[in-house]
């Protein structure tokens, strides 16, 4: 009986020509869905979706990213359209993807925009990387989002400059009801960060560390009467 089921078993094996033949069929298969896929007209681009725009238009995406309708999915650049909506200066970050059988998706990421700036005699609003992506001939031309954000001030405002990265941090992380009360966030390094508030009063924050726990300290200590609040160390708060 064993010898007769080892004999079974060799002639269910595919013999080696067999599995080769199968094999090149599969690579011809697949080879040829390929190449209609990269001829076909069937899958042309036909539509454009646009997804993550709050601010900038939709159609300007469009426009700048010239895709090429009509062209089959598999032969567009889809790095070169992401460059061009990229070089949309409100725009941080792109991707372009191709949804079969007709569709481009451009995902777009806006800029945040975090303080104004002076630049170039003119003021700007930079965005949480340091990047002026808007400019304004004078602050009564900025429109009720950019007029409400902080001012930045510091000797040398930009993405190079490790104060402004810190004073960036910090606006990014405070509190809602802590960054309407902010005029501006000086700095003269990175470590001697102060918060102008709009009541006129000041609060030395120190370095872009704890964010959350220099705010809660900070809105104890508001409660006292006094024009200067010393939140660098949170657990021991200091009123001048």
């Amino acid at each position: 009986m064993t010898d007769r089921r080892a004999g079974h078993d060799r002639r269910r094996r595919p013999s080696r020509a067999t599995v080769i033949v199968v094999a090149v069929l599969i690579v011809v298969a697949v080879g040829g869905a390929t190449a209609i896929a990269y001829f076909t007209p069937l899958m042309s681009v036909r539509n454009v979706d646009v997804v993550g725009t709050r601010v900038v238009d939709r159609n300007d995406v469009i426009a700048t990213a010239q895709a090429p309708t009509g062209t089959p999915l598999l032969q567009v650049d889809t790095g070169a359209i992401a460059d061009r909506v990229a070089a949309i200066p409100a725009v941080e970050q792109v991707t372009v993807e191709r949804s079969y059988p007709s569709t481009l998706t451009i995902d777009v990421t806006e800029r945040t925009p975090l303080v104004t700036v002076d630049h170039d005699g003119q003021i700007g609003v930079m965005d949480r990387l340091g990047v002026v992506y808007e400019r304004f001939d004078d602050r009564k031309s900025l429109p009720a989002d950019a007029a409400a954000l902080p001012a930045l001030v510091t000797d040398r405002p930009g993405t190079g400059d490790p104060t402004t990265m810190a004073v960036l941090t910090v606006a990014q992380d405070l509190p809602g009801w802590l960054r309407e009360r902010t005029v501006s966030i000086e700095a003269s390094s990175p470590a001697d960060i102060t918060l102008a508030l709009k009541s006129g009063r000041r609060a030395v924050w120190g370095d872009a560390e704890r964010t959350a726990d220099k705010a809660e300290a900070l809105r104890e200590v508001l409660k006292v009467k006094a024009d200067e609040f010393n939140v660098s160390s949170p657990e021991f708060p200091a009123v001048k």
